[in-house]
């Protein structure tokens, strides 16, 4: 069945693999991000309808810009999956405060952005569903990580709250990965921290494990849901 998704955070990591999982799928895929030519790029590579729009979902404009757009095209929204995502690491005595207001803006604010943009879309949708992939940080905080582990909690309990609010309207889905080989943590600016993080994340699981687990929640029949999914590293 064909569904219209709306994936953030397209250009890279996990958001990149989930665009190329859904190569040669029925569905329509629009892809979310700042990077414009890494999405392009990413399109011209699989081989199902998709659509680009440049998008930080941390400008309010942008998002409902997107949005609307997206409804123009296609005339609804099924699948919303909340991937875009920050993480800085650094003892907490040590923190930049303005690293710590952009992981709120980006993984906190930015999802409710969009999520607020495409709930009454996803409300008139026969297969609405939301996909929020969050991280084993939302179940257990580590050292070097309580703000980033904050925001991940926070996405959790906003899923489940969509889930106990609108299970009669959507599906709610929450994944949560453990180190996953990206460069996610190329952002971090602690130097001192930085190789041991590289060579820690090094090991995850590949970004296409993540991307696979997406898309099992995605085929699943209409009167089944998955609500949660939590995936770490296995031993090698």
């Amino acid at each position: 069945m064909k569904k219209v998704i709306v994936l953030t955070g397209a250009s890279s990591g996990i958001g990149a693999a989930t665009a190329k999982a859904l190569s040669n799928s029925p569905h329509v895929l629009v892809m979310l991000a700042r990077d414009v030519e890494k999405m392009k790029a990413i399109a011209s590579e699989i081989d199902c309808i998709s659509l680009v729009i440049k998008t930080d979902v941390t400008k309010v404009e942008e998002v409902n810009t997107a949005i609307e757009t997206v409804v123009e095209k296609f005339g609804g929204i099924d699948v919303l999956i909340n991937n875009a995502g920050i993480g800085y690491f650094d003892p907490i005595d040590e923190g930049k405060l303005d690293e710590w207001h952009t992981m709120v803006d980006v993984n906190i604010k930015g999802l409710l952005n969009i999520t607020h943009a495409c709930i009454p879309l996803l409300k008139k949708s026969e297969n609405g569903h939301v996909i929020n992939v969050t991280s084993v940080a939302a179940h257990q905080v580590f050292p070097n990580s309580a703000v980033y582990s904050a925001t991940k909690h926070a996405v959790l309990a906003i899923s489940k709250g969509l889930h106990q609010e609108l299970q009669k309207d959507l599906k709610v889905t929450s994944i949560s990965p453990g180190a996953v080989n990206t460069a996610f943590v190329d952002q971090t600016t602690n130097q001192e921290m930085i190789s041991d993080l590289k060579a820690y994340f090094a090991k995850g699981m590949h970004p296409d494990t993540i991307a696979q687990q997406i898309i099992y929640a995605i085929e699943q029949p209409k009167n089944v849901t998955i609500s949660e999914i939590i995936v770490r590293p296995g031993r090698s």
